[in-house]
């Protein structure tokens, strides 16, 4: 073997070995304060992120004062558990993010902050928001049609507005042959109003759905944690929040009353109205033998125009209840299932693709397509930011133009 060839392999031998020595034992030198940045950012306990990493709460605390580092193998489960990139926390401080501008609204008896899912996404939306908003600014996008209302109005006839923006009559909603079909329907004719519909996986111990006024890029992000039905009620219940410009975070309890936090309330009014109009409500009671001079006691009324509506048992009663049909000791026995997501099936899974446009939905593939073609930002960037391979951007742009 030639000197040249034995030098080239004993140089391939000692980066290997060092590779292998950083990987075991090498600190690494995080930046103490973008850590407990990180740390607070992300919603984690001590004692869960510690675990996650494989450590004791007090090495933890440890690389948070200064007093040591993290090995790479650490740095890495730490980095990946608070959802940032490994780079970040070596920043030499904190970077300027912009504050989680939505408010965290839940029952007196919840808890009080946002936990970890929600924060990571609601960061996540709010990187959306800002790209979007710019998007739309350099492509001068009409503006989102959104009304604006305050929780002094009657929800009415801000219900009523929104069906006409919407352009979907009741007629076509009670025909619809499915839930999930119903849910499509309805998010498509926000998209097709500027509005941006996002479906995240935040978990049952998470909130409903949450929303973000922009006035370029409004955002509603659902909770797909819940069943169909459900996810239609927190669809209008956030856009009732963009409607009065109060961006939220919802903890809805199944369990609440005419009591409690009144923009919730009027959201919830809000819903049920947009939902179920008020003549097509009374119009399906009288054909049940209903009159207004009974009270409706039993959910099997409110469970059968939930059927008909294709929403929520629980946006039926609060119907009821607003039309002064049943009060609301009939909300009080709707069960703890009732929104309960189907269990999952066969099936053969979907690809990353797939995904990434349930997830994002028309609107944002739209802008995107268009800023691409108009060379408001290069198709790398959008690929990068679907999160999609190269090769499906072509099969969006088509979708996008309807081919």
């Amino acid at each position: 073997m030639s000197a040249d060839r034995c030098s080239a392999a004993h140089r391939r031998s000692t980066v290997r070995a060092q590779e292998v020595a950083v990987a075991r034992g090498t600190q690494v030198p995080i930046t103490p304060d973008v850590l407990r940045w990180a740390i607070s950012e992300s919603g984690h306990g001590p004692e869960e992120l510690a675990s996650a990493v494989g450590v004791s709460p007090d090495v933890l605390d440890a690389w948070q004062a200064g007093g040591s580092r993290p090995n790479l193998t650490q740095a890495r489960r730490l980095a990946s558990k608070l959802h940032r990139p490994l780079a970040a926390l070596l920043l030499p401080s904190p970077p300027k993010a912009r504050p989680l501008a939505v408010e965290f609204r839940h029952p007196a008896s919840a808890r009080r902050e946002l936990n970890a899912s929600e924060r990571r996404h609601l960061r996540r939306a709010s990187r959306i928001q800002e790209t979007l908003s710019w998007i739309a600014g350099e492509l001068a996008l009409d503006a989102p049609q959104t009304p604006s209302g305050s929780v002094s109005d009657d929800p009415a006839p801000l219900a009523a507005e929104t069906r006409r923006l919407l352009g979907i009559t009741t007629t076509q909603q009670v025909e619809w042959r499915s839930s999930a079909i119903a849910f499509d329907h309805w998010r498509s004719a926000l998209e097709d109003t500027g509005h941006v519909v996002l479906l995240f996986s935040i978990g049952k111990a998470s909130c409903r759905g949450f929303s973000a006024w922009d006035p370029r890029a409004p955002i509603i992000a659902v909770n797909t944690a819940w069943n169909e039905e459900a996810r239609i009620y927190t669809l209008f219940h956030e856009f009732g929040h963009l409607i009065t410009r109060t961006s939220s975070a919802c903890v809805e309890s199944l369990r609440t009353s005419e009591h409690g936090d009144p923009i919730e309330r009027w959201c919830e009014r809000f819903a049920a109205d947009v939902l179920m109009p008020g003549h097509d409500v009374e119009m399906f009671l009288r054909q049940q033998g209903w009159t207004p001079a009974k009270r409706i006691t039993s959910l099997d009324a409110a469970a059968a125009m939930a059927r008909r509506f294709k929403v929520s048992l629980r946006a039926a009663v609060i119907r009821l209840v607003t039309i002064k049909a049943a009060t609301w000791d009939l909300y009080d026995q709707i069960p703890v299932v009732a929104d309960k997501k189907p269990d999952a099936g066969g099936g053969t899974g979907r690809s990353r693709t797939e995904i990434r446009e349930d997830q994002f939905g028309d609107r944002v593939a739209s802008v995107l397509v268009d800023a691409v073609e108009k060379d408001v930002i290069g198709r790398s960037q959008a690929v990068d930011f679907l999160d999609i391979p190269d090769s499906s951007f072509d099969d969006l742009a088509r979708a996008a133009h309807g081919a």
